[in-house]
């Protein structure tokens, strides 16, 4: 019943779902399960960055170093002095949805040391992003920020393109301790601060960022949905060959009805032609009997 499966054009359907959707759907649940399990450890990893209790950044960061990938969110302390004469702006943040810039302004440790301060978010002040907003001073004297320490930005760890031509002064597109300290000379720690708080405080116009999403994304439900859809393309499979071999049955049984009908009606027409020819043959019969009687009886006596 089923020996059809093994026809060409069957065989192509097989190659269809066997060899390329099933694998496909396969792959494409297993690169999700991956990226559920990647979101999931940076998340462990911010968890606990951010549970601890602030360190002074001396002792996690140093000038010209890389901030590894554990240490990143970790809170730190930091004293000492803005220096708004190398602040900038980077460009292309937004908040809420609403465009603007990052404020980042250097603070000036005790041992002549800086690190690039990420003060917050400023609103563009129009449409076109080339125009700087006009950013409230920050405060003067010796300041006390806890903040969370975070990596330079590089192409790399952020997909943007590190433009440093073309740009209206004092504005950047990424927050790179290695390019601006050849820029600005200062002596720059490897990572940068996020302000979490500051005494004495900052202007309300710079608006503090938020705490990191730690959501998991969708990846785990994209990844059951994949492996889904591999077990609903064996099903669809299974589903198209138990209807053909229904179809193929149907049509072989009405195929012997059929005949059965037309042999009955040769064998009804075979049995009506005998009784024509036997009532014939009778009739023929009584004749000739009533023949014969007939001369008999005018027949003369000898």
């Amino acid at each position: 019943m089923y020996r059809f499966v093994f026809s060409w054009r069957w065989f192509r359907l097989h190659v269809l779902v066997w060899l390329i959707l099933i694998p496909a759907f396969i792959s494409l649940g297993t690169w999700q399960r991956g990226r559920y399990h990647e979101r999931k450890a940076e998340n462990a990893v911010i968890r606990t960055a951010m549970d601890a209790a602030p360190v002074p950044i001396e002792g996690v960061d140093a000038v010209g170093a890389t901030v590894p990938k554990t240490d990143r969110w970790k809170q730190v302390t930091l004293v000492g002095a803005y220096d708004p004469g190398h602040q900038l702006l980077a460009r292309n943040h937004q908040v809420s949805g609403n465009p603007g810039f990052w404020v980042i302004t250097p603070l000036t440790l005790a041992d002549g040391s800086s690190v690039l301060v990420n003060r917050g978010w400023v609103p563009t002040v129009s449409a076109d992003p080339q125009v700087s907003p006009t950013v409230p001073a920050p405060p003067a004297g010796k300041v006390t920020i806890t903040a969370r320490l975070q990596t330079s930005e590089t192409k790399g760890n952020t997909g943007i393109r590190d433009v440093t031509s073309g740009l209206p002064a004092g504005q950047i597109s990424l927050v790179n301790t290695e390019s601006l300290a050849a820029k600005t000379g200062l002596k720059l720690r490897g990572g940068f601060a996020e302000v979490i708080s500051s005494q004495p405080a900052d202007s309300s116009e710079v608006r503090l960022l938020d705490k990191p999403s730690l959501d998991e994304g969708p990846y785990l439900s994209y990844w059951f949905q994949w492996w889904l859809f591999s077990l609903i393309a064996i099903g669809g499979w299974l589903t198209i060959i138990r209807r053909e071999a229904q179809h193929r049955v149907r049509e072989a049984e009405e195929a012997a009805e059929d005949g059965d009908v037309d042999y009955d009606a040769e064998n009804s027409a075979d049995e009506e032609g005998s009784a024509d020819e036997e009532a014939e043959g009778a009739d023929s019969e009584g004749a000739g009997q009533k023949a014969d009687a007939a001369t008999t009886t005018t027949a003369p006596a000898p």
